[in-house]
């Protein structure tokens, strides 16, 4: 007899047979359920599954004259089963699994990766990996690897099970300078697929920690804020049939942030410096870095500070990809320009007027605050007078000072590293006044 005709007469005897109700106890499963089966498949069921296990059966599922093999038989009224059973290089397989759902559609799984699920409309069979066998009634026919067949509406239906989802990302390496940054990911198009199901990993060595799970239903992704280190994304691609491709390729990400020491300042593309400043690297263990625009990359620092004081590129890549990051390093240089009068003042008599405005490096008004206030002196003594804050500009006033002088008001300005960055001062006396810049 043939394969398909002991089959036929087999699975007509286990269909109709009393030994559901009477030799395997009824278990419908509401939670999800994972089994291993004697002979080793692994059947992984769904929530929503209900099923039931029955007496297992012999089977021939070689060609004539081969070893009958041992076959778990489950009924399955409702959800999905996934079956992943042990291929071997032997003609006969060692273990199978008969599935036998709604809609007279049964399957055998006889090895590799196959799934089973039943909709209100319709029943799916997939042999994802591995060749299976599918019947409405009793017309079995082979189901190929990686071929879908599904069964609704009195119509049958084949595909080719999904492939893995194509993923890129605009950049595998991001700057996370104020703590966290997203990124977009893109995949493949495809008329084939109704959505994918992406998952967020965070790996440290060789750990792998799982941090989201969501469905992607475009070809285009904004991925959560992520932090600094490093992390893995993976897809799986789902057809309108409810049936999900491999994963795919994990597709790296490492995300960099800075520590900044006191006194340094973000712009818009650049790290504002002091001269002895340095920047600890987060998240950068295990990369190559360069400076500047030369070719030779050594293994990337803990810390990096400015070059000789100067403007500095740091390039940061993994060991030998074409990829970079730059993060550049700019001195935090202030420029204050420093007014004192009026000229003509004397003391005792005229106060004097003082006021400070504020530069960047570049050039451009400088409205943050001051760390520390401009000092004034007059002659060793230090004053401390009413400074008012407006724009890029501070401004004070102080009253002359009693007695026979002469006087030398003078005025410092300190950066937030403490680096002088501007000063004035004015010769005071009662009868002629000098100014020095």
């Amino acid at each position: 007899m043939s394969t398909r005709g002991f089959l036929l007469a087999a699975l007509s005897c286990c269909v109709v047979s009393p030994a559901w109700a009477k030799e395997a106890p009824a278990a419908a499963k509401v939670a999800s359920d994972s089994r291993t089966l004697p002979g080793g498949a692994v059947l992984t069921f769904s929530k929503d599954a209900k099923y039931e296990l029955g007496r297992p059966i012999r089977l021939q599922l070689a060609p004539t004259g081969t070893d009958k093999t041992t076959v778990q038989v489950i009924k399955l009224t409702a959800g999905r089963v996934s079956i992943a059973i042990p291929e071997t290089k032997t003609k006969t397989p060692k273990t199978a699994v008969l599935i036998q759902a709604p809609r007279k559609v049964s399957a055998v799984a006889k090895g590799g990766q196959s799934l089973i699920i039943t909709a209100a409309d319709r029943v799916t069979v997939a042999a994802q990996h591995g060749e299976m066998l599918a019947a409405l009634g009793n017309d079995w026919k082979p189901l190929p690897s990686g071929v879908v067949r599904s069964f609704g509406a009195g119509v049958t239906t084949e595909q080719a099970v999904p492939a893995a989802p194509l993923l890129r990302v605009d950049s595998s390496m991001l700057l996370a300078l104020n703590g966290a940054v997203s990124t977009q990911l893109h995949a493949l198009p495809s008329k084939e697929i109704a959505y994918r199901e992406l998952s967020l990993y965070r790996v440290d060595g060789s750990k792998r920690a799982k941090l989201n799970e969501s469905e992607w239903r475009s070809d285009l992704q904004q991925l959560p804020a992520l932090s600094p280190g490093q992390y893995e994304l993976q897809a799986r691609a789902v057809d309108r049939f409810g049936v999900e491709s491999v994963a795919s390729a994990p597709l790296s990400l490492r995300v960099i942030g800075a520590e900044l020491p006191d006194g340094a300042r973000l712009a818009k593309d650049a790290i504002l410096l002091g001269r002895s400043g340095r920047v600890k690297l987060i998240g950068a263990d295990g990369l190559e870095a360069s400076y500047g625009h030369a070719s030779i990359f050594i293994p990337a620092p803990k810390d990096v500070g400015l070059a000789r004081g100067e403007s500095t590129l740091l390039r940061l890549r993994e060991p030998g990809a074409k990829a970079e990051l730059g993060i550049k390093l700019e001195p935090r240089t202030m420029r204050a320009e420093v007014d004192i009068g009026p000229k003509t003042a004397r003391w005792p008599g005229d106060a004097l007027e003082i006021r400070v405005k504020l530069f960047d490096h570049s050039g451009r008004p400088l409205a943050d605050d001051l760390k520390h206030k401009p000092q004034v002196f007059v002659n060793v003594h230090q004053v401390d007078p009413t400074w008012t804050h407006s724009g890029n500009t501070y401004a004070a006033k102080v009253a002359p000072a009693i007695g026979a002088g002469p006087w030398v008001v003078r005025v410092e300005v300190t950066d937030d590293f403490g680096d002088l960055a501007g000063r004035d001062f004015i010769e005071l006396g009662a009868n002629k006044t000098a100014s020095n810049d």
